[in-house]
C-alpha cells in the first residue's frame, strides 16, 4: 500500500498526459544565449580532445602508416633499406619525441634569451637613459 502511494498516478487521458509533459522542465530548457554557447564550446572541445585522444592512442596505425611512407620514400630515391632498419629508425624516432633537451650554451642562446626579455631589457636601457640624461643635464 505505502509503494503503491508513492508512485505517481499515471493520466487517464491523453489530454492530461500532454499537459503534464507541457509543465514538464527538461534541464537545460531555460539556458540564455551565452550559457547556450558555453556549453557548446564545452562540447566541441570534447570532441576535439576525443579525436586527438583517438589518434593518440592508434600509434599502431601511425607506425604503419608511417614505415610504408619510409618505404616508399626510400624506394623513390634508390635506397636500399630494410624494414628492420626502418623500424629502428622510428623506434628512436618516437623514444626521442617528447624529451627536452637544454640548449648548448653560445650565442644563439643568448640571443634567444635576449628575444624573450626584450620588455624587461627595453624597460631598463630606458630607465637607464633617464636616469644618465637628469645626472648629466641637471
Amino acid at each position: 500500500m505505502a509503494n503503491a502511494q508513492a508512485q505517481a498516478t499515471a493520466p487517464s487521458t491523453m489530454e492530461q498526459l500532454r499537459e503534464r509533459r507541457a509543465a514538464t522542465k527538461l534541464p537545460g530548457e531555460d539556458l540564455t544565449i551565452a550559457e547556450t554557447l558555453r556549453v557548446m564550446d564545452v562540447a566541441r572541445e570534447l570532441r576535439d580532445r576525443r579525436s586527438t585522444a583517438e589518434e593518440m592512442f592508434r600509434s599502431d596505425d601511425v607506425r604503419i602508416q608511417l614505415r610504408e611512407k619510409l618505404m616508399r620514400t626510400a624506394a623513390m630515391s634508390g635506397d636500399h633499406v630494410s624494414e628492420a632498419e626502418i623500424d629502428a629508425a622510428i623506434d628512436q624516432y618516437l623514444s626521442n619525441l617528447y624529451t627536452y633537451e637544454e640548449p648548448k650554451p653560445g650565442f644563439k642562446k643568448f640571443a634567444a634569451y635576449c628575444w624573450i626579455w626584450r620588455t624587461r631589457i627595453a624597460m631598463a636601457a630606458t630607465a637607464a637613459a633617464a636616469a644618465g640624461a637628469w645626472y648629466f643635464f641637471s
